[in-house]
């Protein structure tokens, strides 16, 4: 059993989310989440992420071919939590029409 992270963007800053991976009773003393240290490690490369954006595009997410192209160069060397809190703070936000 979880959160709703429906609506989770932007309601807490990065800095808790670093925090709330590492050691989540740090922020929520109640917490029952494991701690996740070791996607501050996992350095990405972003050498699949061209396959996994075509197939969540054929699924309906609307991926434009300029956003495929450019996402390798986005989490090229970013850390798994840092994808990660991107991910969560994106979460809920209206990202506008696509072209």
């Amino acid at each position: 059993t979880g959160p709703d992270l429906t609506n989770l963007g932007r309601k807490y800053s990065d800095q808790w989310h670093i925090i709330h991976l590492r050691n989540p009773r740090d922020v929520v003393p109640t917490s029952i989440m494991p701690s996740y240290p070791w996607l501050f490690e996992q350095v990405l490369d972003g050498e699949d992420i061209d396959a996994k954006l075509i197939a969540l595009r054929k699924l309906g997410v609307p991926y434009s071919d300029k956003e495929i192209k450019q996402a390798r160069l986005e989490v090229n060397g970013k850390t798994k939590a840092q994808a990660l809190i991107a991910y969560l703070q994106s979460l809920g936000q209206d990202q506008g029409v696509r072209p």
